[in-house]
């Protein structure tokens, strides 16, 4: 018997190859939209549960609390913070700070010039290996239990120790800025940390044990917690704790230095597999993703699904009265109503079938080109998830259901005197679920390319907008990072620095050079607290990154002037000059950029020194960071040699290879030791701007699956709708009508229905993509072209879609059409 159902829905599909082809193309595009989009989410939710305790894993955040507000929000705690919450609190099992370096590493001991600027080093605590699962090739947990030790990745381990055994070798790593020089026994070699952890290193350097102190804010600290432990009540106990500390702190001299009132800190905790989905701190340890871009995608991948199921949906109700007749015969012979149902489920399950199988061959085809488009390392996986696989196979079965089930009860349900006379041909049910399917068709797919729209808007807004100063053809070179331990080597090293950009600006190539303690598009690490003592904040210390910058760097990056000038150098000057931002005039308490002129403000270093600096001028905001966040308050300091790490050098592009060249053969005569890296300074900036780069491709492509599943169902649908009314085009075309009244007639319903899934579509639009804009503090606006076009373009390729069947009907021989039976 089930052999018959399937040889029966085998008949049908060859007999009707057009629609059986636009059928499963089109489900197939819905199901490949629907597993490369499910893949992606599952691979971002996948970030760092490989985690043997990932589940009572959290990262400690610390707050800064005015006026009842968050004032600051950061990933970032004191030193001691870890220490002492593992001390006094019993629900932490385990407790690891991680500081993040980058410096210069090479073979300590060795004859070998072998010298690499790295990125990726993590100073950790011991209990690093111990609290995450990062598995060892060789050594074990307890490889960092040793002052002065590292443990490397595989590629660490190939680069410096190529064919050797590196576990009893010796690195040196420096970085002049933190004061970091240690030379470190290799003790354990990991495999290379896996794409979707949020933690990526190259080097585990083993800290200092010790307490730790309550100045800067400068590491990011990590809490095993025991099983059950309430997130709520734990945060409420550490709150309770550091407030204890701040009330204590008048008796610690250890707290008296710190620049922050810890009375006004809060600290709360992230569980460890939130923090790649649902960060949004400045200052994190990696680039993290977006959770609401990544759920964005899911609507449109169950959208585009819904798209294709509704198309079947309409054709197969709309051949419904083809097969009308067909279904009177059986019933008249004896068929039973769930034998119908059946034929019809058969049906839908073997179209389904098909298209299954040429989406899953489709996906894992093309899933490497789609990696690329998603800027992620992805695999096709979904057939090892307990919890997707099932999933996709219920919608599946779900759609085959839904799919066949409506023609079928309609089919059943009809007596069969009534369908062998026709009747059911003139029914207007099956014609008002076809319109409002097509309708909702309609809709989903204004929705998806109105947000395409928008993400392409926003992103190339944020990549051509002027961030307030000029960094074309700007070379970025990095600094040496060897440490200048003392007085000679920081003379020596300022001299080394001063002959450089001598030299390089000999070279008709270059146009000027500056330097900086960081660049655009780095978070400024280096914060420190400020006191207006002249009024506005009088009293109260705000902190404020601070940036010290070379003399020629206002001139060179092309930065306005708002009051004030520039810096000049006097070495008899008793106090230190300063420039600020205008964002940082406000949170100093400034009416003005001018009331700022001449001002003193105060500074504290960890030893309690005060210091007097006299503001000179204000500067023009700047984008130091992406266009997602507001202005950055900066203060600006004039440079010391022993704060450098980059040079910042215009170049002539005419002749670029050259330029670099010449920049490098300086660099390398000038620092004979050091690594020579360098990278343009725009496209450094931005790349802040990948993951909403990659978010606007992967949306563009699948806003043009649902145009074309949309198109293939609406091509379908015109040849029934022809089809059915193929007599009345002939009688018209008989008693004079032209073709263009006949495209008219064939093509008004659809303006109508585009019109009405306008209607519905935009509102929805509107809602979700301004929702997804609030997250960027600069951003375009939702106007009404941006609204328009895709209506307008939904219009077009709709009317295109038809045109040709209606054309073609339209110039048919009347006599012919009226000859159909």
């Amino acid at each position: 018997m089930l052999g018959n159902y399937l040889k029966m829905a085998w008949r049908v599909l060859v007999r009707q190859k057009v629609f059986s082809a636009i059928n499963i193309f089109g489900l197939a595009i819905g199901m490949i939209s629907c597993l490369l989009i499910v893949q992606y989410i599952s691979f971002e939710l996948s970030f760092d549960d490989m985690h043997q305790n990932g589940a009572n894993i959290y990262r400690v955040k610390q707050q800064t609390i005015k006026e009842g507000n968050i004032i600051e929000n950061s990933p970032k705690t004191f030193a001691a913070v870890g220490p002492a919450i593992k001390s006094e609190l019993p629900e932490v099992l385990q407790m690891a700070r991680i500081s993040k370096l980058e410096g210069q590493v090479s073979i300590a001991s060795s004859k070998s010039s072998l010298v690499f600027n790295e990125k990726r080093l993590y100073l950790v605590d011991a209990s690093f290996l111990k609290m995450f699962s990062f598995p060892l090739i060789e050594g074990t947990t307890a490889a960092l239990d040793a002052p002065n030790t590292v443990v490397i990745s595989q590629a660490m381990a190939t680069k410096y120790f190529n064919g050797q055994q590196p576990i009893g070798k010796t690195l040196q790593v420096q970085q002049q800025i933190s004061g970091t020089n240690i030379t470190a026994t290799v003790t354990g070699i990991c495999k290379n940390v896996s794409v979707n952890s949020h933690l990526q290193f190259d080097m585990l350097l083993s800290a200092p044990n010790n307490a730790g102190d309550w100045v800067y804010p400068d590491f990011y600290t990590y809490l095993q917690l025991t099983p059950g432990t309430n997130q709520q009540i734990f945060e409420a106990k550490l709150n309770g704790f550091i407030h204890k500390i701040a009330g204590n702190s008048a008796n610690n001299a250890s707290f008296t230095l710190g620049k922050t009132d810890l009375s006004k800190v809060n600290l709360a905790l992230q569980p460890l597999r939130d923090i790649h989905l649902y960060s949004g701190f400045g200052q994190d340890i990696s680039t993290p993703g977006n959770g609401k871009m990544v759920w964005y995608l899911g609507l449109v991948a169950a959208l585009i699904l819904i798209i294709a199921y509704v198309n079947y949906i309409n054709l197969s109700t709309a051949k419904v009265v083809e097969r009308a007749r067909e279904v009177g015969v059986r019933k008249v012979l004896g068929s039973q109503k769930s034998q119908l149902i059946t034929q019809f489920l058969f049906e839908s399950a073997l179209v389904s079938f098909f298209s299954v199988i040429l989406s899953i061959v489709a996906v894992i085809l093309v899933m490497p080109l789609f990696s690329n488009l998603c800027g992620e390392q992805m695999q096709f996986t979904l057939y090892k998830d307990p919890v997707l696989l099932p999933g996709f196979l219920l919608i599946v079965f779900a759609g085959i259901i839904l799919s066949a089930i409506y023609p079928a009860l309609v089919l059943a349900n009809y007596k069969p005197v009534h369908v062998l006379k026709g009747k059911f041909a003139s029914s207007a049910s099956g014609l008002m679920l076809r319109k409002s399917l097509t309708v909702f068709q309609f809709a989903a797919t204004i929705i998806v390319m109105i947000g395409t729209l928008v993400v392409y808007r926003q992103v190339n807004f944020m990549k051509r907008s002027t961030n307030g100063m000029d960094m074309k053809q700007t070379l970025v070179v990095l600094a040496p990072q060897v440490v200048r331990a003392n007085d000679d080597d920081a003379r020596s090293y300022a001299l080394n620095d001063s002959a450089f950009r001598t030299e390089v600006m000999r070279s008709p190539r270059v146009q000027s050079a500056t330097a900086s303690s960081a660049i655009p598009g780095q978070d400024i690490d280096y914060v420190m607290s400020y006191i207006n003592s002249s009024g506005g904040a009088k009293g109260n210390g705000v902190r404020l990154p601070t940036l010290e910058i070379g003399s020629t760097f206002v001139k060179q990056f092309k930065v306005k002037m708002l009051a004030g000038s520039s810096f000049k150098f006097d070495p008899m000057a008793r106090r230190q000059p300063m420039i600020l931002n205008e964002a940082a005039v406000t949170s100093l308490g400034f009416k003005s950029p001018q009331d700022a002129i001449g001002k003193i403000i105060n500074t504290k270093n960890g030893r309690g020194r005060v210091f007097e600096n006299e503001i000179v001028g204000v500067m023009k905001n700047f984008h130091q960071t992406s266009l997602k966040d507001a202005f950055t308050p900066i203060v600006f300091r004039e440079i010391d040699p022993s704060s450098i790490t980059h040079y910042e050098i215009k170049i002539n592009t005419a002749d670029m290879h050259a330029a670099i060249l010449q920049v490098e053969q300086a660099y390398k005569r000038t620092f004979a030791n050091a690594a020579f890296d360098y990278f343009f300074l725009d496209e450094y900036f931005n790349q802040q701007y990948k993951t909403e780069q990659h978010f606007g491709q992967v949306f563009g492509l699948f806003s043009g699956f649902a145009v074309l599943v949309a198109c293939l169902g609406l091509f379908g649908l015109t040849i029934i709708t022809i089809n059915q009314r193929i007599k009345e085009i002939g009688v018209r075309k008989v008693l004079g009508a032209s073709v263009a009244d006949i495209l008219t007639l064939i093509t008004k319903d659809l303006v109508m229905l585009v019109a009405l899934a306008s209607t519905i579509g935009l509102p929805v639009a509107y809602w979700v993509c301004n929702g997804w804009l609030q997250s960027y503090h600069f951003r375009i606006e939702i106007n009404a072209w941006l609204l328009a076009l895709p209506v307008l373009t939904v219009l077009v390729i709709a009317l295109a879609t038809i045109s040709f069947q209606s054309v073609r009907a339209a110039l048919a021989n009347p006599v012919k059409s009226l000859r159909t039976e």
